[in-house]
């Protein structure tokens, strides 16, 4: 369809479906990617409208509309969501999916299927990011979604073979089209970037500096990397870990618990908390170090966009063994 709209000179109407499109009380790793793909949409010609969840506190304007219009993600909002874009002579509604993203035991998942009663309705397409997580819900959405869908895209390798162990006949039914890394590289020139951020962060030039990167929750491992960084200490006295990321509340305990690990270890001093920071300053960051480590509890695999990051910027990377095979990594 796109390329025929292109053809005769037409631009193609998308409406782009995430509740956590940046930027939002706290960051999201779903949402970023959904404004990096809106971002090319439009550099290519297209015409994007991105619906979102009414914790969007950014500007509605710009080279695409933001509209943050719902707050509980129910199957009347779908409905509504549907009819709007028909009025809207849309040409697909992309929706963004993990489990949680739509809140526990959302409704909003029948809008799929809620569609197929509209005449001259857009098709509805479902990115699947993960399938991991959510409980018994989650087993029961993710076919749900597969069959009433008019179309799937899996972003990953690992959607993609849990679908092929668990889901066979569903299978046809989707398109892998794998995600690359959120985090532009600077263009700035790595060594002057390197003086410069350990500069302002008060590192000495020449102490190993190790990176991690992406939302601070349980599974992410970085008790690991704490667990290790006393030995770490032992041989490079000057090395320091940068943690580059932010905290939900509610995990704000798990990080509780990584502070009072530190303390125990005797190892606060060689960790430095960056909070949150937008993509130029993440990129920055990277630059300045000398190893990426993400060793995830179940595994790094290519659905991590801050495992791409990592990747992109060239950083050595530590992490744990994928469980899935891949031909990316």
């Amino acid at each position: 369809m796109c390329e025929s709209r292109t053809l005769y000179g037409l631009r193609m109407r998308i409406c782009m479906v995430c509740p956590s499109y940046p930027p939002q009380a706290v960051t999201c790793g779903v949402g970023d990617y959904t404004r990096c793909l809106a971002e090319e949409l439009v550099r290519q010609g297209e015409q994007v409208t991105v619906v979102t969840s009414t914790g969007y506190r950014g500007d509605s304007g710009g080279a695409f509309h933001v509209l943050p219009l719902v707050s509980k993600w129910s199957a009347v909002e779908g409905w509504k969501l549907i009819r709007s874009q028909r009025r809207q002579s849309a040409d697909v509604i992309h929706v963004q999916y993990t489990p949680d993203l739509y809140g526990h035991r959302s409704s909003f998942a029948l809008t799929p299927l809620v569609s197929r009663f509209l005449p001259r309705r857009a098709p509805v397409v479902v990115t699947f990011h993960t399938l991991i997580g959510g409980g018994l819900w989650s087993k029961v959405m993710a076919p749900w979604l597969l069959l009433t869908a008019d179309r799937s895209i899996s972003a990953n390798e690992e959607v993609s073979d849990l679908i092929h162990r668990h889901l066979p006949a569903l299978e046809s039914r989707v398109t892998e089209i794998g995600i690359g890394s959120n985090i532009q590289v600077s263009t700035a020139g790595r060594d002057a970037v390197r003086r410069s951020e350990r500069a302002r962060l008060g590192l000495p030039d020449r102490a190993p500096v190790l990176a991690h990167f992406g939302l601070v929750y349980p599974g992410k491992g970085l008790e690991t990397v704490f667990r290790a960084l006393p030995a770490i200490l032992r041989e490079h006295p000057l090395a320091r870990l940068v943690v580059v990321g932010d905290t939900r509340s509610e995990d704000r305990s798990y990080r509780d618990g990584l502070d009072r690990l530190a303390r125990e270890k005797e190892i606060a001093h060689a960790v430095l908390w960056t909070g949150r920071a937008p993509s130029e300053a993440v990129s920055l960051l990277l630059a300045a170090a000398d190893l990426f480590v993400v060793p995830y509890d179940a595994g790094g695999t290519v659905r991590r966009g801050s495992l791409m990051a990592g990747l992109a910027h060239g950083l050595p990377v530590v992490t744990t063994p994928s469980p899935v095979p891949s031909s990316s990594l």
